[in-house]
This record gives structure tokens, C-alpha cells and sequence, in this order.
């Protein structure tokens, strides 16, 4: 069973965006994100909570995944 599978992270689709192909990365971003109560491992501590969740703000709103667990698709050519 990967963690993914099972963890409190909601996987998010995108137009021009993947899941990391590294099963390792995805799994250890995963793994603080449980640690973390669902939240995302490198977000603002200031901004609120519904920000902070797994997908974060960052990359719902503005494309952009700080901890690599959603990668462009022409960055995996």
C-alpha cells in the first residue's frame, strides 16, 4: 500500500499538472503532511488553516508547488 493511497491529503487535478512521478518524494511530502494534521510542510504559519491544507492555497489558486509534490508536466520530459 503506498501512503498516498491513505492519506488525509486530497489529490488535486490540474490541466498541465502531475502527481511527482517520484513515488519517494510523494511519499515523504505525504508523510509530513499526516505529521502535520493535513497541512502542507511548507507553507506561511501566518496565513489560516483552510490555506495551509494539503493542496495549499499556493497551488490551488496560483500554481505553484513549493514542496514538489505536484510537478508540471513539461518538467517530467
Amino acid at each position: 500500500n503506498n501512503l498516498h493511497e491513505s492519506c488525509m491529503a486530497v489529490i488535486l487535478e490540474k490541466p498541465g499538472w502531475i502527481l511527482n512521478p517520484n513515488e519517494k518524494v510523494v511519499n515523504a511530502i505525504l508523510k509530513r503532511v499526516e505529521k502535520n494534521d493535513g497541512e502542507c510542510p511548507c507553507v506561511n504559519p501566518g496565513e489560516t488553516r483552510e490555506d495551509r491544507l494539503c493542496p495549499c492555497k499556493e497551488y490551488r489558486e496560483n500554481d505553484h508547488c513549493c514542496c514538489k509534490l505536484y510537478v508540471l508536466v513539461e518538467d517530467t520530459k
